[in-house]
């Protein structure tokens, strides 16, 4: 099977930049550095690699005591989770072996259970949302959730081989659900924004002027590989997008770069959003790194949104459990981000390391916000 074509992206003007890290911002390596979720070697679907979780925090004891009941935990797992002051539900993306006939190892979506601390819980043995409907039989992957009004809604890019173009491609489909076992499948959502490959899409947590509003990020058309975003009445769709919000800079040592977004964006007053968001670059010789970064978008305008000052980057890979993934898929020296949340006075970031593992690390929220010019 053919992939997915390789597109050159659009770049912001301007000079190359440095990629090192020039912020004084503390950011903690949760759980000593080490991962908190790795894969399952006895699981079929999960025993290659663990990445990119989405996060939701649920902080109301009285929601959670059913939903520890329908995911059948214990005494002494509720417990944890009720002493410690709520629940963070991962939806991760997870790979087994490689599938002959696909020549590939098809993404699920895997379910487990956190405190807000991120200590381990809870793991569900089989898949929240397999791969098999068509319009991701190639992979469940790279979701985020953002809870509104009693509904958990998932947007995930379902990877599926196209027969009419006999290649892969991805699109941007919707799932939704409230206690992340019984799920509605909604499938590609409406609109333009799937006329392309399209990914890394995120729901806002509220309006803005009125509508829903949806980060993504086109792999062709008009300035790929740059943040976009979509408007809708209705989180169902139809989805029309409303052009480019940031596409990446240059940088020094790297012969391409590009940016998608992260986890959803987190409200901070006068319909501005901070926001995490991916960096990706090639080196000369095709190896990659993935760091995380950080912005301010700002919907003042009804018709514009704007980024403010970037933080880039906001964290590199370091050590061998980021920087070194599974040998037979051979992603290493990757950071990617799916989901934040804000526990207590910090900004919680669930993040995959060489796209192999999840990890966490936490950083002071006003420091952020402070950092990047909000006042």
């Amino acid at each position: 099977m053919p992939h997915l074509k390789e597109i050159t992206p659009f770049y912001e003007t301007g000079p190359k930049r440095s990629i090192e890290i020039n912020h004084s911002l503390k950011i903690t390596r949760m759980n000593e550095g080490m991962p908190i979720l790795t894969p399952k070697k006895d699981s079929s679907w999960e025993s290659k690699v663990v990445l990119n979780p989405a996060a939701v925090l649920i902080e109301d004891l009285e929601k959670l005591g059913p939903l520890m009941v329908t995911w059948g935990l214990n005494s002494s797992q509720k417990k944890m989770l009720l002493d410690s002051g709520g629940a963070v539900v991962m939806l991760y993306r997870a790979q087994g072996e490689v599938d002959p006939d696909k020549r590939l190892a098809p993404s699920s979506a895997g379910l487990a259970v956190f405190t807000p601390t991120l200590d381990f819980v809870w793991r569900k043995e089989t898949p929240a949302i397999a791969p098999d409907e068509a319009y991701h039989n190639l992979g469940v992957e790279d979701g985020r959730c953002t809870f509104i009004n009693g509904i958990y809604y998932f947007f995930y890019t379902g990877y599926y081989y196209d027969k009419t173009e006999d290649r892969n491609k991805v699109h941007i489909c919707l799932a939704s659900t409230n206690d992340f076992i019984k799920w509605e499948l909604n499938g590609p959502i409406s609109g333009n924004l799937n006329v392309v490959d399209n990914k890394n899409a995120v729901l806002l947590p509220n309006k803005v002027h009125g509508k829903w509003v949806l980060l993504h990020r086109p792999m062709q058309g008009e300035f790929p590989k740059a943040i976009h975003w979509a408007t809708s009445e209705s989180i169902n769709g139809p989805w029309i997008s409303e052009g480019m919000v940031m596409g990446s800079y240059q940088f020094k040592g790297f012969s391409e770069s590009w940016i998608g977004a992260g986890g959803p964006p987190v409200y901070i007053g006068e319909n501005q959003f901070l926001t995490i968001y991916h960096q990706g670059h090639y080196l000369p010789d095709r190896k990659r790194e993935y760091d995380l970064a950080a912005t301010i978008l700002d919907f003042s305008q009804e018709t514009k949104c704007i980024a403010k000052k970037r933080i880039e980057p906001l964290m590199r890979p370091t050590g061998s459990e980021e920087q070194k993934g599974d040998e037979s898929l051979g992603v290493d020296n990757v950071l990617f981000i799916c989901a934040n949340y804000i526990w207590k006075d910090d900004l919680i970031l669930p993040y995959a390391g060489a796209d192999s593992r999840i990890f966490g690390a936490k950083i002071n929220f006003d420091s952020l916000v402070n950092e990047l010019g909000y006042k």
